[in-house]
């Protein structure tokens, strides 16, 4: 099995990837037979923070010219920009222009001029321009004029461009109390082990597969505790009872219950990124943080021993664990990304459905449509192959168990 590879990552991820900025409208033809035209290298967002840069090429060089934007080309159809002209008007006004006049560069008499504005340093610099405040789905149109003096009215038009503002970017880098940021990247999800002692490998682990996650996300250190479940909703349904123990006794309905609220509170409290919410992991989330970039059966390694963590008996050492119930969590060593009790404790709920594993390569996987829910990690009163990286059990999302708790994640939107 290879070991987890981690995509490189800039600073900031993003959710969703954004359609390429719309060209529309024809541009005009210079007296130089120049034709303008215009594009930009990404689409803006509401914290101007995008890098957006804006740029009119096969301008006439050394002429003067400049951008200029609208908000709203609603019923409006490109005008004439005179007549005879080969130009059209194609922003609805008002408009507002982006920076002052600048030369095209360029060579006299050649289409190798160019003008280039900064979306973002103009926006900053003017927070009370045409459109402020912006807000995700907004849009800008966008065109550029350039100084012609034989052409009617003295100038050629380029042909326009639409721009749809999109919601900040996730900081992915951003400290979570209690929860573990986590990459983006892949990993080979499943086991190749044999189906005896110790392991018990089963068909529905495999086949090993590649899985790419694209986004970052953040995901409890612990179980949930009973503390934490009851300060949110009011009641304690765990049989073995202990603030800092995790909640158990809790169903799936249960789980996504507790994580729909707390991503209300931390909604209130702009904690949440746009696209994102609190909720139980999916089964890839699961097992990509629980291995921590291993690729053997436990994140400690080959073998699980009763000082590992939290469960029944090693078929390793051959010895029971004397386990008897849960225990405050975070009572062993974390794996290597931070996380604790991802071996033993209690089993944990995922949101995804169960399903066979594809042979091929997956790109976020996320199953839904079945009637089980899948449940990973093993538990306190689990052998120790059931607590693998890759073991997988699947029960009703009603069931309810002293040994079925959750964590949660805080991750891009999914609908079960």
């Amino acid at each position: 099995m290879r070991p987890i590879r981690a995509l490189s990552l800039l600073a900031l991820c993003s959710f969703a990837r954004a359609q390429a900025p719309l060209v529309y409208c024809t541009s005009g033809t210079s007296t130089n037979g120049c034709v303008p035209a215009i594009a930009a290298n990404a689409q803006p967002d509401v914290a101007n923070s995008a890098g957006c840069v804006i740029t009119t090429s096969s301008v006439d060089g050394q002429r003067t010219g400049l951008s200029f934007y609208g908000i709203d080309n609603t019923g409006f159809a490109p005008l004439p920009w005179g007549v005879g002209s080969t130009s059209s008007l194609c922003v609805k006004p008002p408009t507002r222009r982006i920076g002052p006049p600048q030369s095209s560069q360029g060579t006299p008499g050649q289409c190798d001029g160019s003008y280039v504005v900064h979306w973002d340093a103009f926006q900053l610099a003017n927070p009370t321009s045409l459109g402020n405040p912006w807000v995700p789905g907004q849009r800008v149109f966008v065109q550029s004029w350039n100084r012609d003096p034989l052409a009617v009215k003295g100038a050629t038009l380029s042909n326009a461009l639409e721009l749809v503002m999109q919601a900040p970017p996730v900081q992915c880098s951003t400290t979570i109390p209690g929860m573990i940021n986590i990459p983006a990247g892949s990993f080979d999800m499943g086991s190749a082990a044999l189906p005896g002692t110790p392991y018990h490998n089963t068909f529905g682990c495999q086949p090993v597969h590649t899985v790419v996650l694209t986004y970052c996300f953040w995901i409890g250190a612990t179980e949930v505790t009973q503390s934490q479940y009851a300060a949110l909703m009011g009641t304690n349904p765990s049989f073995f009872s202990g603030p800092t123990n995790p909640v158990e006794r809790v169903r799936w309905q249960d789980a996504r219950a507790y994580c729909a609220a707390l991503t209300a509170q931390q909604s209130a409290l702009g904690n949440v990124p746009n696209g994102y919410e609190y909720r139980l992991p999916t089964e890839a989330e699961w097992e990509y943080t629980c291995r921590a970039s291993t690729s053997t059966e436990f994140n400690v390694g080959p073998a699980l021993m009763c000082s590992d963590a939290k469960f029944a008996f090693s078929l390793h050492s051959l010895s029971s664990c004397t386990s008897s119930g849960t225990a405050p969590v975070a009572g062993f060593a974390p794996n290597a990304w931070g996380l604790f009790d991802t071996h033993g404790s209690i089993w944990e709920w995922c949101l995804d459905s169960y399903a066979a594993y594809p042979s091929g390569t997956a790109v976020d996987p996320f199953v839904t449509g079945g009637s089980d829910r899948l449940l990973r990690g093993g538990s306190w009163n689990s052998i120790s192959n059931n607590c693998r990286a890759a073991d997988r059990r699947f029960s009703p999302p009603d069931i309810v168990a002293a040994d079925i708790g959750f964590r949660v994640v805080l991750a891009p939107i999914r609908v079960p």
